[in-house]
């Protein structure tokens, strides 16, 4: 009989439940009986009219492979250990590991929750709660920026892969047109030229470069001195970029449940190559001093609000929520999916990786130091950078070295390549399931028709001022106070609009686990206090924009970049005005407010409603004959 009481629109922990069944929708009121599948019965219902095919995942693993392919990226790869090298190794890990109980986990399974519960992208599903629907589209505008530029990533890292087909690398000579020769060192020269060379740059000021940072920033790049500086189109990056986009307009337009390979190649092989470069990593000269510089403590830093800050932040940026995507990537599973597993395993994976990823990068950091003649502090700069300077140093030491380069920017590929198609299917689904008639009607030329617009915003992007415009992007568009400030409404519209004790009984609704309480306390108070706290941090501890040689970006840049930010942040309290005050309503303002905070109350839709049994007919009938008369 509860299963009957459900379809009534039983209460659970107090407060209303709101079922939603995936790929149908079946409402049941005191005045209406039960629906047929794919059909709506009333006006105020939170799905839309007609029958949706949102198509599902078809292999155990296949949901899990995807939360692989997005979460795992190049985050993991340079952002990580960096941030731990510069805030003090060990103590950044304990800080990190925090914030990874309190924040990330919590809200990724929340997202991952309500996306397979509600069946619905980012944007849609705020319905149920319509006052925060400001936070779908704030959703759609932070993956929109960080869209816009990883393909530009995958650009460089093509490029690689086409260079390291020589049969000399092009960063192995110091004997090239972008080289500047005077400071130029490839490390194989001896200590005693090596010493003689540092020693006369050091007296007129200057300082040596390794022919893998000229190639990065003088023949990849032909990087211009400042933004200012538009210094024209780099036309190989603009043709591999246009590669890139075929790429994911390919995976995608038959629906990303399709692409299984592709998803399970994407999640899988970064792994091989990262274990092979591990094992050569640790192999080279001065590999574990780098590996001592990623993870020896320094237990003073845990004083400094910086840590925390960029602890947090790298959290949230690392695990991506907020994009969409992980609650676009829920709604393709079946109801019954055991998704709070899957994302917890998810959660102990990004995590591992990261810190593997740390002792690859800092033992080829380690190996750099001693053949430049340079503390690591010198070696390791901020941005994606790390990752185009570290790996092919390593892979110039390796036997059959085109092979082994070739796959590792392979794996760099993957992984933006990866991340791409999950944040643009995020996007995408989000976009179709606010204008189904269109896009879902016509998705392969409106999918089409995106990714060509995407590909026009990321020219500037391949420009020789590109990689700072890529920055501006990144650090103000697609993370830090923005990314913030979004996932906070986030978290407050589910656990306190929708109600965390309604994500708690979706998750035994659909897996049949009742998980603890404790996970209200998270979602309803760490959660929220915690994203609050990171965003507060953010703006009081607010430092201009530098670029890698230590100058601050124009102010013009900084203005710019304020701007990215509050696209995806004003839309959020700019929406809730509108609900309130332009809807045209004649309801009182506290009816609006009641309405607007909280699923509709007089709605219930269950999932199995379309299948009750002649007996539950009969108790509902009774039930509903009895409400009636009352």
């Amino acid at each position: 009989m509860e299963k009957v009481r459900n379809l009534l629109g039983g209460k659970t922990d107090g407060e209303p439940t709101l079922h939603v069944g995936h790929g149908e929708t079946t409402a049941l009121t005191h005045d209406e009986g039960l629906a047929p599948p794919g059909t709506r019965t009333r006006k105020d219902s939170v799905l839309p009219a007609e029958p949706v095919d949102r198509g599902q995942w078809s292999g155990p693993l296949d949901f899990l492979m995807s939360m692989v392919a997005y979460a795992v990226g190049l985050g993991n790869v340079w952002r990580f250990p960096y941030l731990c090298f510069k805030n003090g190794g060990g103590s950044f890990l304990v800080v990190y590991f925090l914030f990874f109980c309190l924040g990330a986990v919590p809200i990724f399974i929340m997202e991952v929750t309500v996306g397979q519960y509600l069946q619905r992208g980012a944007m849609e599903m705020w319905k149920m709660c319509p006052l925060f629907k400001g936070v779908g589209i704030g959703n759609v505008v932070i993956a929109f920026m960080c869209i816009a530029y990883f393909c530009v990533i995958v650009s460089w890292a093509i490029f690689y892969m086409i260079a390291s087909l020589s049969s000399t690398f092009p960063w192995e000579t110091c004997d090239n047109w972008w080289n500047i020769k005077d400071t130029c060192i490839t490390g194989k020269e001896n200590a005693t030229v090596l010493s003689t060379l540092v020693s006369n740059l050091t007296k007129h000021g200057m300082h040596t470069q390794t022919s893998v940072e000229q190639f990065w920033e003088r023949r990849v790049l032909q990087q211009t001195d400042s933004i200012s500086d538009f210094g024209g189109i780099q036309w190989e990056l603009l043709g591999l970029m246009f590669i890139a986009w075929l790429i994911v307009y390919f995976a995608l337009w038959k629906g990303i449940t399709q692409a299984r390979k592709f998803v399970y190649f994407c999640a899988l092989f970064p792994y091989f190559l990262l274990f092979i470069l591990l094992c050569r990593g640790l192999t080279l000269p001065g590999a574990f001093t780098g590996i001592s510089f990623y993870l020896t403590p320094n237990m003073t830093k845990l004083a400094d609000t910086t840590v925390w800050k960029d602890a947090g932040t790298q959290v949230f940026y690392s695990y991506g929520v907020g994009f969409g995507a992980l609650i676009a990537l829920g709604s393709h599973n079946k109801f019954t999916h055991n998704c709070y597993r899957d994302a917890f395993i998810m959660c102990c994976i990004n995590g591992s990786t990261s810190i593997l990823a740390g002792f690859v990068v800092f033992s080829i950091l380690g190996y750099m130091s001693v053949i430049a003649n340079k503390d690591i502090a010198e070696i390791v700069k901020p941005g994606v950078g790390l990752a185009f300077q570290a790996y092919p140093e390593v892979a110039s030491n390796l036997p059959l070295k085109q092979v082994w380069a070739f796959l590792f920017f392979l794996m760099i590929t993957i992984l933006g390549l990866d991340s791409q198609v999950c944040m643009m299917e995020g996007l995408f689904t989000a976009l179709e399931d606010t204008f189904p008639t269109i896009l879902r009607k016509y998705k392969k030329i409106s999918l089409g028709v995106t990714c060509l617009f995407f590909f026009i915003i990321g020219i500037p992007m391949v420009s020789h001022a590109g990689a700072y415009w890529l920055t501006l992007f990144d650090s103000y568009g697609a993370s830090g106070i923005a990314l913030l400030f979004v996932v906070f409404f986030e978290v407050v519209g589910l656990s306190w609009g929708f109600g965390a004790n309604r994500v708690r009984a979706a998750l035994k609704e659909m897996i049949g686990v009742h998980p603890s309480k404790i996970w209200l306390v998270f979602w309803k108070f760490t959660a929220p206090l915690v994203t609050a706290v990171l965003f507060i941090f953010c703006l009081v501890m607010y430092k201009p924009l530098k670029y890698p040689h230590g100058g601050d970006y124009p102010l013009w840049a900084e203005m710019t970049g304020f701007c990215l930010s509050a696209c995806s942040m004003v839309v959020i309290p700019g929406y809730a005005l509108y609900y309130l005050f332009c809807r045209g309503s004649n309801e009182p303002f506290m009816q609006r407010l009641r309405k607007g905070i909280s699923p509709p109350a007089s709605l219930k839709i269950g999932r199995s409603a379309p299948y009750a049994s002649a007996e539950e007919m009969e108790y509902i009938d009774a039930e509903k004959k009895a409400k009636n008369l009352a």
